[in-house]
């Protein structure tokens, strides 16, 4: 798991973009993670991250909606 945030933190600590041979890696961590975590599927589709407030209405499990 070390190697992954190592990798998936990379662009962000040293402003160096992933390689193609990186990015194959992320994904294979990404696969391994979604046997553990199913909602993680979710990124591994095509504009997945849009999917993401879908993926929160259908997680909420609250009978009822909260009043403001």
């Amino acid at each position: 798991m070390q190697d992954f945030l190592k990798l998936l933190m990379k662009p962000r600590n040293t402003d160096v973009k992933w390689t193609k041979e990186e990015i194959r890696q992320l994904k294979v961590h990404l696969k391994r993670l979604s046997f553990y975590i199913p909602a993680l599927v979710i990124f591994l589709l095509p504009f997945g991250a849009l999917l993401l407030p879908v993926l929160a209405e259908l997680l909420d499990r609250r009978k009822k909606r909260r009043r403001i």
